[in-house]
């Protein structure tokens, strides 16, 4: 029989929620590519809210009040275009949240990277023109970052979901713009290979955070006490997994 693809649907509201410091407006997207989870970010254009195309209004509206206080920080807080990075000799590169500057050499042979105490090594061919260069150091340095996270994220998985009496069907590590995690119906959990330049207290976070999705699809109070349970203080890992990740420029 021929494959059918379900067609994406996509509604957009703007609403204006009272809470308790004052009224937020929000523009409220519904998807029906969006499974379980509440997005919220901030927009040039403002706040998003973004949804999956079932969910109630009142768990919404639950959820911008509960993050009022980050919304009108971050809604507060000077624009600043984030840092580019440039894969040039010294950059000021991180690995588990230590700092990691970037070494470039030449060296015969393919390129390849390795930790060298706490600098990133990277050797490339010599004579290479400048903009092939840099594409070479990137790839490799992104590599490199992508192997260390296929190792390193499983392996908190595998402590953390011993805690909490769980298990996932099986741990991906993979390319994720928009988010540091997610946790499919199947049991599947998926991480954001970036999380492994951070600080481990902010893998642990997202690592608890899906593991805790396997019972509780959702974001209501019975997820969050699981959460809790856990991870005692895991509003400041989640504010400092906020802050960080607007900071990071791989």
């Amino acid at each position: 029989m021929p494959r059918t693809t379900a067609r994406r649907v996509t509604t957009t509201d703007h609403r204006a929620l009272l809470c308790a410091d004052g009224v937020i407006e929000y523009r409220l997207v519904r998807s029906s590519r969006r499974r379980r989870t509440i997005e919220i970010t901030i927009e040039p254009e403002g706040v998003r809210v973004s949804t999956p195309m079932r969910t109630p209004d009142a768990e919404i509206e639950a959820t911008v009040r509960e993050r009022e206080a980050w919304i009108r920080r971050h809604l507060a807080a000077p624009r600043e275009a984030p840092r580019v990075a440039t894969y040039d000799d010294g950059e000021p590169l991180t690995f588990l949240g230590r700092p990691t500057p970037l070494l470039v050499n030449e060296r015969p042979g393919r390129a390849r990277a390795a930790l060298d105490f706490f600098n990133l090594r990277v050797s490339v061919p010599p004579r290479l023109e400048a903009e092939r260069r840099q594409a070479a150091v990137r790839a490799t340095v992104l590599a490199w970052y992508r192997e260390r996270a296929a190792e390193v994220i499983p392996l908190r998985v595998e402590g953390w979901a011993k805690a909490m009496g769980c298990q996932p069907s099986r741990v991906v590590v993979k390319e994720q713009k928009q988010r540091w995690g997610s946790c499919g119906p199947d049991g599947v959990i998926r991480f954001n290979w970036r999380l492994v330049l951070g600080a481990p207290a902010l893998l642990d976070y997202v690592v608890v955070h899906e593991l805790a999705h396997l019972r509780h699809p959702h974001h209501g109070p019975a997820f969050w006490q699981a959460v809790a349970r856990t991870m005692p203080d895991y509003r400041e890992r989640r504010s400092r997994l906020r802050e960080w990740g607007r900071t990071l420029a791989v």
